[in-house]
Order: structure tokens, then sequence, then C-alpha cells
């Protein structure tokens, strides 16, 4: 045999071999299409089911959990928040995300779900560990949970809101269980929901099943004492007068065991350290300013979602200035929102205590900050409503600002 016969013979047995791995790859990538369709099958059949439980006329005649104006809802809601859900929370351990603090959440809403409008009114999101989700709006309740099957693949459903007639979440001896028309949907581990979580979710969902959307002192002041562990409810009781209330309160850093933190009352602000046992008073009449600022704790990635980011609390009194650097935005801005409401008419400010011809100071202003890209979109959908902009102006828009979050 030549040497010009011995090379195609080589050259035949390599492309044999060639083609033989071809076609071995398009046999294995034909099969993998063929069980993922088998398994998308089994998935709607499986979400097919559970939404006919889930909507069943028989457990949906009620009355609807939501029965009042979106406006309403949703203006509660931030009430709600503001005033029951942000004290004595840990920001980072809650699985519950509300209104008006939905940045993190619409990050990734319109991926997980697609048939989600963007002119829908956000209003909570429960999310576990495991990635699976309950979102509330005020026309739809959204679902992402695990296939049972199989927990590698998910199901998503969309349930509208005259469908949903009950929301509850009920925690049992070794798991945490949230119930929709009474059909358990996520099941999750108790030790990974929070009491706190546990406790708030099932206030909000009561209040607004019952249209019971006014927050009193008394009940802010109850629940927040609620929310707290025996020990540090003990503590701050102690610098409580008889008939002090609180309205706020904050654990540094979001760590439950942190050793700072803040209470707010409606009549002063304390900061505790529980590693020396002491405590730092700064009563509303004797502040003269309040601001806050990007914190210079270099070890936190200042990248993270709008609001929790840490930031520096600056009170300014005549005899001091505190800095305070165990609060995250959203924490530290609600500080200073309970002191502008309730600084006294006449009381001294930092203007009026400085000298002559010395720089003025106070809570500064800040510039506008951007537009949120959600909030940009929901706009250019009702220009284009309106006509004003075309149907591919729009998507062009749309695709840039989602680029952006």
């Amino acid at each position: 045999m030549g040497l010009k016969d011995l090379f195609k013979d080589v050259t035949d047995l390599a492309k044999e071999s060639i083609d033989s791995i071809q076609t071995e790859i398009a046999l294995k990538k034909e099969e993998q299409e063929r069980l993922r369709a088998e398994m998308d099958q089994r998935i709607k059949a499986y979400t097919d089911t559970l939404m006919a439980q889930l909507v069943d006329p028989v457990k949906t005649s009620g009355s609807p959990l939501i029965n009042a104006g979106d406006d309403e809802v949703v203006a509660f809601t931030g009430h709600f928040c503001e005033q029951l859900l942000l004290p004595a929370n840990s920001p980072v351990s809650t699985k519950i995300d509300m209104y008006p603090f939905a940045e993190k959440v619409l990050k990734n809403v319109l991926k997980t779900f697609p048939s989600y409008n963007i002119q829908e009114k956000f209003l909570f999101q429960f999310k576990d560990s495991k990635g699976q989700i309950l979102l509330l709006t005020t026309s739809n309740l959204y679902f992402k949970i695990q296939f049972p099957e199989n927990q590698s693949f998910s199901t998503v459903g969309v349930i509208p809101k005259d469908k949903l007639f009950s929301l509850a979440i009920n925690k049992g001896d070794d798991h945490c269980v949230l119930l929709v028309n009474t059909i358990p949907l996520i099941t999750a581990p108790i030790e990974e929901v929070k009491t706190i979580d546990i406790v708030t979710l099932t206030e909000y969902l009561w209040r607004l099943s019952n249209n019971d959307f006014v927050i009193t002192a008394d009940q802010i002041d109850a629940f927040i004492a609620a929310k707290l562990d025996p020990t540090t409810l003990e503590i701050v009781k102690n610098f409580l007068d008889p008939d002090e209330k609180l309205v706020y309160f904050a654990w540094g850093l979001g760590s439950l065991v942190s050793k700072k933190f803040i209470t707010c009352t409606n009549q002063k602000i304390v900061l505790y350290d529980r590693d020396l046992s002491t405590k730092k008073s700064f009563p509303y009449d004797q502040i003269l300013s309040m601001s806050t600022q990007p914190s210079t704790v270099s070890f936190l990635d200042l990248s993270l979602t709008l609001g929790m980011n840490p930031n520096d609390l600056e009170i300014k009194t005549a005899d001091a200035i505190e800095t305070i650097s165990i609060l995250y935005a959203r924490e530290a801005e609600r500080v200073v929102q309970l002191y502008t409401a309730r600084k006294p008419e006449g009381a001294p400010s930092a203007a009026s205590s400085q000298a002559p011809g010395q720089p003025q100071t106070g809570t500064p202003t800040t510039d506008p900050a951007p537009e949120d890209p959600i909030a940009m979109i929901e706009k250019l959908a009702v220009l284009k409503e309106k006509g004003i902009i075309s149907e591919e102006e729009f998507i062009q828009k749309k695709q840039e600002l989602l680029a952006k979050l």
C-alpha cells in the first residue's frame, strides 16, 4: 500500500469517526429535547390541575381578598410598610419586600412572570431561599413554586384578584406554610422564616381582607413590642417614660444580634450599645438638625439595592454632633421623617444656634434621584395608549430601559 492510499484510509477513518460523533451528538440532543418536551408537558399538566384547585368556583365564592380601590390599597400598603413592617425588621434576612420599596423585586419580575403588566401596582412579595415566590399586585397574585416531581424545575401561575379570596401564612412546629385559597402553595423550613416576618405578614393580610386601613399610635407601639425579643424589649422599656410610645426600632445594619440598636419614640431617639450597656438619648426638642449621607463603612458592597446601602445618620445638638453608622438608607431616612414630623414648632435649629457670619447647616437638600426605569416604562405605556408614540418606539425604548436594570 502506497503512502497515498494510507493517507486516504486514515482520512476516511477520521471522517467516519467525526460523522459518528456528530450523529451521537445529534441523537443526544434529540433525546434531551424529547425529555424536556415531556417535562414541559408534565409541568403544564400539574400547573393546570393546581390552577383548577386554586380557582375552584366553590372555594372562590366568598368576598375577594382585595375589595378596596387600587389607590386606597396602595396608600395603605405604604403606610403599613413604614409603620409596621420596617420597625424591628431585619433587612438582611427578611423574606418580604413591600411597596414602596419595590425596586429589588421589579428588576427581575418581568423575566419571572412574562404576563406581568407594568401598569399593575406592586403590593408585596414573599420569596424563600429556594426561589419560590408569591407576588401580590392590585390586579393579580403571581406564584412560582418548585415542581414536586423534580425540584430543579418550577411552575408559574397567575390568579386574578377576583379569584383570590384568601391568603394566609401558618407557622407549624417544623415548617411555615403559605396558603392561597386554602391550598398550601409554599412550604419553607421554620428556621428559614423569621417570626417577625410571620407576625408582620399575618397582620398585613388580615388588615387587607378586612379593609382595616387605619393604623393608630397605640397599635404601632404594641406591634413593635410584639416583634422584639423579651430581652431587648426589657432594655427598651427601661428608658421609656410611663406615657411614652414606640414609633420605630432598627437593628444595627439589619442584624438581630448587632451590638447597637436605635429606638424612636414619640418623644426622643435613643442609641443603645448592648456591649457597654449604655445609651445616648436625643429628645426631639433638643435636636438642631438631622441629615443622612452614604456610609463610610467600606467592608459592605455599596452597590446593593437602592435603600439597602449603609447610611450615616448625623444628629446635631447644641452640645455635640453624633454620627450613627448602623443604619441602611431606608432606615436612616425613616428616622429623619419621624424627627421632622415630631420636632416642636419654635424649637432651635442649627442655623439659629450658629454665630453670625458662620455658614448655615441643617438637613441638606439633595438633587432629584434618577428616574426609575420601571416608572419610565409605565409612562411610555401611557403615551403609546394615547397614540403619542408608536408600538415600535415603545418596544425599542422599553428594551433600552430594561437593559439598565
